[in-house]
């Protein structure tokens, strides 16, 4: 396994059990997520969206729609053009997040324009089997939000700082 496929595979790990996500559960108890629709976003999807100071370049893909009971849309979506660092001074360890399952209202306040209507869907069955599997957490946060998190999570799970 790539040194590169083992840290998103990591840090997807880190996400589903970072504080603020939804315990992982018996996935047997989760209820099924039922495909949607949405009358501003679809899958193919390619927008600008509030990124972080030093990742303007950054972009969200819109992956799939989901609908959940008590939680309303899910929208998993790709980020590229990341930079997330290993410590607040270090290299720059990964640039994209392959899948990170948002609500509706989190993603209409990150995005800020359309870039493209019908771009190829990245592949993202891996990421998303692993969200059922583990009855993972939908952010509720905007995307920038998640990415300050998520290299926070990465520094101190991995003791990327010491």
């Amino acid at each position: 396994m790539s040194s590169r496929r083992l840290l998103c595979s990591a840090f997807f790990v880190l996400l589903l059990i970072r504080p603020g996500n939804t315990p992982a559960q018996d996935a047997s108890s989760c209820p099924e997520p039922q495909p949607a629709e949405d009358r501003k976003f679809h899958p193919g999807q390619v927008w600008a969206y509030k990124t972080r100071e030093d990742e303007a370049g950054s972009k969200i893909t819109i992956l799939k729609i989901d609908s959940l009971p008590r939680i309303g849309e899910v929208i998993h979506i790709r980020i590229d053009g990341l930079r997330l660092k290993n410590c607040a001074s270090g290299p720059v360890v990964s640039n994209v997040v392959q899948h990170a399952p948002f609500t509706r209202d989190a993603i209409e306040r990150s995005v800020t324009r359309l870039l493209k209507n019908d771009a190829p869907v990245p592949d993202f069955e891996e990421g998303y089997s692993q969200w059922l599997r583990h009855c993972a957490g939908v952010y509720s946060i905007t995307v920038a939000e998640s990415v300050d998190i998520d290299e926070r999570t990465l520094q101190q799970e991995f003791r990327a700082c010491d």
